[in-house]
């Protein structure tokens, strides 16, 4: 599914930019372009971000 229509990035793309470090939409755009012309994504690009830090923070409590 494209997250970014104007430059055609699809949501694994912005997956693995955060997977990869990015930790905020600045630096999702920096990395992938995603939200880099108009900005309409940002609002998707943030709920990824807060569904990748909730992941994250699952996984941790499950292994504590």
């Amino acid at each position: 599914m494209f997250v970014c229509s104007c430059l055609a990035v699809t949501n694994r793309t912005v997956d693995a930019t955060i997977a990869s470090g990015a930790a905020t939409v600045a630096e999702v755009t920096q990395r992938c372009g995603a939200g880099g012309r108009c900005g309409g994504c940002w609002p998707e690009l943030q709920r990824l971000l807060e569904a990748a830090d909730a992941q994250r923070a699952s996984h941790r409590s499950a292994v504590a």
